[in-house]
């Protein structure tokens, strides 16, 4: 696969999902707080910004979701017009699309509805409970994707012909209802949860075809962007300093997104294309350092997945032998046992992505077959996928139970990727 990629070919695009699936697992597992307190003897979990608020500026680091939606946007664009050149149509895209994004999701669903059952059993439902969420936490992500790759084929034309009044709607659409949420306005402002992503996909869209600035303007619009930014989280208004969720926290910068959060990603996004002519010629001269980019990405997805069930095996294992830490969150006792805990998070997660990243690699190389039904079908086997993953990262038992049942049976049927030979390696190209 490596070896086939066309001399033109952006490859900063394939290094930031390496780098962007490298960041979200690093970051998780130094945010997770699985210890004991030290008085009651209660596990307490949840995320090292609940309880030292000073964290946040971490997240400016490590919040690389918007570049991931960019490059998102950037892919099917891509695919979108080798799709069309061929003659296809858009149900059959959304459906390829969803068949290679989601099978590793839908072995993680087998595997919790396995876990919560086993831990019911053995009467440890608020361990199960407490497990759950923190392995729920990365498939928001995958919930916003997928929305907005079943719109991609129509986003993607409107945008191409006419970028000013489209880019404008978005981001106008998405500022009334910015303005609804600080106006404390009950549920609609969850619209943005599909604006504000989709924006940074259409980001990518642009990108792909040469509409973003070049050179000085190009950095300058990033450094406006990373004052903008500044100014938002530092004025005393409804802006977080965190660029990710966390729970119990006043406007959440991701749930749905925040200006603060949108001008962050596109400071981050526009870096990052700023950077990407520079990381695109690296790789194009060490053959080497590319093929174990393509060769990451094979796996980016069940690593992407998976890194937070791992990090609850390591936790649920020192529960139920030597115990959990008792360390201040925060502290640097707190700090240092990280190292031991990250590096076993690591070793327990490698053979489970080498084992269900054949899964993912079956999906990514499965020929495309054809939708059978018609595009609202499509669409609301998008729309039902997107709700389980959403109900399903909420973490709450008596939701993620359903939400789970749902995933798999939709991965034994619609969104089942056809299976695929050792030399069907060109789909994937």
């Amino acid at each position: 696969m490596a070896a086939a990629a066309k001399s033109d070919r952006n490859r900063a695009i394939d290094f930031y999902r390496v780098v962007a699936m490298l960041f979200v697992a690093v970051g998780h597992w130094l945010a997770l707080v699985a210890v004991t307190d030290g008085t009651t003897g209660e596990v307490i979990g949840g995320n090292a910004v609940e309880f030292v608020p000073g964290l946040g500026w971490i997240s400016w680091v490590m919040q690389v979701m918007p570049l991931f939606f960019v490059v998102g946007g950037f892919s099917s664009a891509m695919s979108l017009d080798s799709h069309n050149r061929k003659g296809g149509n858009a149900p059959d895209w959304i459906a390829a699309r969803l068949r290679r994004m989601l099978p590793p999701a839908v072995v993680l669903a087998a595997t919790w509805l396995v876990i919560v059952a086993l831990g019911y059993l053995a009467g440890q439902v608020t361990i199960v409970g407490l497990a759950l969420q923190a392995g729920a936490v990365p498939l928001w992500f995958l919930a916003n994707y997928t929305i907005d790759t079943a719109l991609a084929p129509f986003v993607l034309p409107r945008f191409r012909k006419n970028p000013m009044l489209v880019g404008g709607a978005l981001v106008s659409a998405f500022g009334f209802f910015e303005l609804l949420r600080i106006a404390d306005v009950p549920a609609l402002p969850q619209v943005n949860w599909v604006l504000g992503w989709l924006i940074f996909q259409v980001m990518g869209m642009a990108w792909r075809d040469g509409m973003l600035p070049t050179g000085g303007t190009l950095l300058a619009a990033a450094g406006t962007m990373w004052a903008a930014t500044l100014a938002l989280v530092l004025s005393g208004g409804p802006w977080t300093v965190t660029m990710v969720n966390v729970a119990g926290i006043e406007n959440s910068p991701t749930n749905p997104p925040t200006l603060s959060l949108m001008t962050f990603g596109a400071a981050y996004s526009l870096t990052a294309v700023a950077a990407a002519p520079k990381i695109s010629a690296a790789l194009a001269a060490r053959p080497k350092t590319w093929a174990a980019v393509v060769g990451a990405n094979t796996v980016a997805m069940s690593v992407y997945l998976w890194h937070m069930t791992a990090a609850v095996i390591v936790s649920a294992a020192m529960h139920f032998t030597i115990g959990l830490p008792t360390h201040i969150v925060g502290s640097l006792d707190w700090w240092l046992f990280k190292i031991p805990t990250i590096l076993l998070s690591t070793l327990v997660l490698a053979p489970i992505v080498l084992a269900v990243s054949k899964v993912e690699r079956n999906a990514l190389l499965a020929p495309r077959r054809p939708w059978n039904g018609g595009l609202p079908s499509i669409f609301a086997v998008a729309i039902i996928t997107s709700m389980a993953l959403k109900l399903w990262s909420g973490g709450e038992l008596v939701t993620a139970v359903p939400s789970l049942a749902v995933l798999v049976i939709l991965g034994a049927t619609v969104l089942a990727p056809t299976k695929v030979e050792p030399a069907a390696v060109e789909t994937a190209a």
